[in-house]
């Protein structure tokens, strides 16, 4: 099904133009919203509601690396974000999953990479540049085990998990590590590392970038 929107934040219109032209030929009929500063792009999400896929460029005048995926995520924690950046090593596309993003696309990649990562993106599917295929073995493993695998699962509480571990998850799916988690709900770090730990068992993840995904995934806190 073509998504009825795209948002394209990107501080060069050049590449915003490219991009556009690119996904238009792929989905026809798809509207194309443009941004060049994060906060231009909250206003449209603010206006128009989430969209199925954002574009978001790292380099913006108003969010230095990954701020602007950190407060994209922050604001509509089930959003599907290709992140695109100049650059491109493994650190950076570690981190960006980790703070939520569905795919990370080199600025030096070619249209098609475009088209693949757009596809697999709307798709649920995780989107990596060629160089760094090896790292999808371990991204699309089962995020969940057979018992809670069909995609009906739609609550916290159908997991299994407490109140707070659902306070907890929102924490970790913003990005933020256990010391910033403890602060900001009055618990101490072991305490915040038990429930974490609890938390992965519960979305069948071995790790937080898993737990992200079967977050996506599930759309458990798209109701809030």
């Amino acid at each position: 099904m073509t998504p009825h929107r795209i948002l394209i934040i990107d501080d060069h219109p050049l590449m915003r133009g490219a991009y556009a032209q690119r996904i238009e030929h792929l989905l026809p009929g798809v509207r194309i919203d443009q941004a060049g500063r994060l906060d231009e792009a909250l206003a449209v999400l603010d206006r128009m509601g989430p969209c199925p896929l954002i574009i978001l460029d790292l380099g913006l005048p108003d969010a230095v690396g990954t701020q602007g995926l950190q407060t994209l995520r922050a604001r509509t924690p089930h959003q599907r974000v290709l992140v695109a950046s100049a650059q491109s090593d493994r650190e950076l596309i570690d981190r960006c999953l980790r703070l939520g993003a569905m795919g990370f696309l080199p600025k030096t990649a070619t249209g098609t990479q475009l088209e693949q990562a757009v596809q697999r993106i709307l798709s649920d599917r995780i989107y990596l540049p060629p160089d760094f295929q090896d790292l999808q073995p371990v991204l699309s493993a089962p995020i969940l085990p057979a018992p809670h695998a069909p995609a009906t699962v739609r609550a916290l509480r159908e997991l299994g998990l407490t109140q707070r571990q659902a306070d907890v998850l929102r924490l970790v799916v913003r990005g933020l590590p256990n010391k910033s988690i403890g602060r900001h709900l009055s618990l101490a770090e072991g305490t915040v590392k038990v429930h974490v730990s609890a938390v992965l068992k519960a979305l069948g993840a071995s790790n937080r970038t898993q737990a992200v995904l079967a977050v996506n995934r599930l759309g458990v806190f798209s109701s809030d």
